[in-house]
């Protein structure tokens, strides 16, 4: 359920407002709204955040050692650290680059050999103007007559040489060599030279890698430091006044109401009004907040006036994970990968993440679905295992002799019907306790429209004549359409109402249409737990025909797991994509939502 808020606004003593923002933060249970101060001491935080920050993201790349290292506290010392860890990066990127710049030289010079270009000079001085080219045949026939030419290298495009020069000219579009500033010779030293100094940067960031915990732990403070002056710093004057908004749980605003009097502040609550940005809280049974990682990950939260869908999300995506993925063998993997790290988290921290909770129970309906249907790894073989083929149920079964793809699509459709039916059924219910009730109405045409719907979908893409149209099923949409019309518009005046409703007729139909098309999108279950199917049998056959030798057995597990891990990452992939897009676009586009919410996240000590 998403928890009631209610909106607050205390007054503070200006010369209290560091005390009171403390006690308020200790208490951790309200949303601010956005403030966005500004002071000296905000600015020096944050330059120093960046210090810390630039450093840990040296830090990962680095391998830890087993030196000690670094184990003070003292922010100074860790901050100059940083400073440290940063100083020795840059200093290593301007080696790296002269290292590259030395590399590209002795490339260029490679042709050449090893000369002194001091010498060049000294011959210059003496008058003998020595100069490189790198000449084209025709280049090197238009040379004029006057011109000593020594070749040094030939290929198939281009002729090396070494020019004597007379008098100084200029050679015009002729490609001449620069010079380099030193001898090959010096330039291997030198790149040895570099690349020690490169190493020496490296192991001195090495052995600081082992600060990284005093680093993170003062970036958590400095953090919590900036939240805390960015607020002390923004918070509303008036005169010897500062003041404040945000927004509390209702079942905590007791607790605030509390603190508020023992520490002297003026306190206002009220509900929150339409135009508020409310923040939302969900709050749930622990069996079904184990969806929330999902959220999470997808980013989404619904508004604080919108609904919460977590149950039936949890629910159809349960069903829908098992059919996508509709691979037996495929939730074992699941299950064991999930067993394995939630032990090793267990492990660490005491505790089960409900991300791993929530794969252990999709695993479980994966083998379920897998069980019934027959399919173990794509293959018919292990489906007809007795203790396997005593499971499977014959009208669904993925091995059989009849052909079972049109009652899976068949399933698909309900499933379709039954979750936009239950938005609708769901609207209707809010809606009549809302003013005027007589607009609910609306919803229970869309449930007839829906319903009415699911037969055509059957005709249009099963069989047309295996399942004809009903007649009811006729007036279910025609009857449903009315319904809409007359009441979907009503704001109180009856007819105007009507009138409204028949001027957004065209709006409605365009509607109803995409309804169609949302329940028959629900096939998609079917098609990619089919796609699923088809890969792993392709994997299989492959696998099957690399022969009986030890060459071919080796072959044969690389391509099982080379194709299976494939399939399987597909799979998740696939879940994402279209079992969450039924829930997140589909069920909630009839529901209404926008998935406009913001996170509800109080001002409080992040560290406890």
């Amino acid at each position: 359920m998403i928890v009631p808020m209610k909106k607050i606004f205390l007054l503070i003593l200006e010369s209290e407002k560091t005390k009171a923002l403390e006690t308020l933060r200790n208490l951790g249970v309200v949303h601010l709204e956005s403030i966005s101060g500004n002071s000296d001491l905000l600015e020096d935080l944050r330059k120093t955040r960046e210090i810390i920050s630039r450093s840990l993201n040296i830090l990962p790349e680095i391998k830890h050692s087993s030196h000690p290292g670094f184990v003070s506290t003292d922010r100074n010392t860790v901050v100059e650290v940083a400073k440290r860890i940063i100083s020795l990066q840059e200093k290593g990127k301007a080696v790296e680059e002269e290292t590259n710049f030395i590399k590209k030289e002795l490339e260029r010079l490679n042709v050449w050999g090893d000369f002194n270009p001091e010498d060049l000079e000294y011959l210059k001085d003496r008058g003998v103007d020595l100069r490189l080219a790198e000449l084209t045949d025709t280049e090197l026939e238009a040379l004029p007559e006057d011109i000593k030419v020594f070749v040094v290298k030939k290929t198939k495009s281009l002729t090396y040489t070494a020019l004597i020069v007379p008098g100084n000219r200029k050679l015009e579009d002729i490609n001449l060599v620069q010079i380099p500033e030193k001898s090959r010779s010096e330039y291997i030293n030198l790149l040895q030279e570099k690349e020690k100094e490169k190493e020496q940067y490296e192991s001195e960031i090495l052995k600081l890698a082992s600060s990284q915990p005093q680093l993170q732990s003062v970036l958590e403070d400095l953090d919590e430091e900036i939240e805390f002056e960015s607020v002390r710093s923004g918070l509303g004057m008036e005169g010897a006044i500062a003041y404040l908004s945000g927004y509390v749980p209702e079942e905590q605003s007791d607790v605030l109401k509390k603190t508020a009097a023992e520490s002297g502040w003026g306190i206002m609550l009220r509900d929150p009004d339409k135009e508020d940005m409310v923040p939302t809280l969900v709050k749930n049974p622990k069996a079904i907040s184990i969806i929330q990682p999902v959220f999470d990950i997808l980013g989404i939260v619904p508004g604080y006036r919108e609904r919460d869908i977590s149950f039936f999300f949890l629910l159809f995506l349960s069903i829908y994970f098992a059919m996508i993925v509709g691979d037996g063998g495929y939730g074992l993997i699941f299950l064991g990968a999930s067993v394995f790290f939630g032990r090793k988290g267990y492990k660490k921290t005491g505790t089960i993440s409900k991300m791993i909770i929530f794969l252990i129970v999709m695993s479980f309906f994966t083998i379920i679905w897998g069980a019934v249907t027959g399919n173990w790894f794509g293959s018919e073989t292990l489906a007809n295992v007795p203790f396997l083929k005593i499971l499977i149920v014959d009208k669904i079964a993925t091995y059989s002799s009849h052909d079972t793809s049109e009652l899976i699509k068949h399933i698909c459709f309900i499933l379709g019907t039954i979750q936009i039916s239950i938005a609708h059924i769901w609207n209707f219910v809010d809606e009549i306790k809302r003013k005027p009730a007589i607009k609910a109405f609306a919803q229970l045409g869309w449930l007839s429209m829906v319903n009415g719907l699911y037969y055509l979908v059957l005709n249009f893409v099963l069989d047309p004549v295996k399942y004809p149209i009903p007649m009811f099923a006729i007036y279910m949409i025609l009857g449903g359409l009315g319904a809409v019309v007359l009441f979907s518009e009503q704001e109180g005046n009856f007819f105007k109402g009507i009138l409204k409703g028949i001027s957004s007729l065209m709006t409605i139909a365009l509607s109803s249409i995409g309804a169609f098309s949302d329940i028959i999108s629900y096939i998609r279950l079917f098609a990619v737990g089919l796609a699923t199917l088809a890969v792993a049998s392709s994997f299989n056959a492959m696998a099957a025909g690399m022969g009986h030798g030890v060459v071919g057995i080796v072959g044969s597990i690389f391509i099982l797991l080379l194709g299976h891990g494939l399939n399987l990452a597909m799979g998740a992939l696939a879940i994402i994509v279209h079992g969450v897009r039924l829930n997140v676009l589909e069920f909630s586009g009839h529901l209404g939502m926008e998935w406009s919410g913001i996170s509800y996240n109080p001002f409080r000590n992040r560290k406890k």
